[in-house]
């Protein structure tokens, strides 16, 4: 019996995820997490000046945030969506964008 609780929750929170992220499974948004996430992975690969003043001013939880940011940017553009509910919210777009969009800002000023 406690196993049909927990898959009415599951598909509860599946149902409640799949409401959220329906304006970003269209493909304009989908092309902005890839070209967001494949800018700033050249950019840091290439020129990491860029990124960080030196890479010494960078510290390493900054670039573990990028780093999810970009994987979450790459796996959202390229359509992937995870089955696991705990998955589906860690590579959000609500999550990456304003990760993405504050390292891309922080690019140009």
């Amino acid at each position: 019996m406690k196993k049909k609780l927990n898959k009415k929750k599951m598909v509860k929170i599946n149902q409640a995820l799949d409401f959220i992220h329906k304006p970003f499974q269209y493909s304009p948004a989908r092309w902005v997490s890839t070209l967001l996430a494949m800018l700033l992975s050249l950019l840091l690969l290439f020129n990491p000046d860029h990124i960080a003043d030196s890479t010494a001013a960078l510290a390493n939880g900054y670039l573990s945030i990028l780093m999810m940011a970009l994987t979450a940017g790459f796996v959202h553009g390229l359509g992937f969506e995870p089955r696991l509910w705990l998955w589906r919210i860690i590579f959000s777009p609500y999550l990456s964008w304003p990760v993405l969009f504050f390292f891309a800002a922080r690019m140009f000023v």
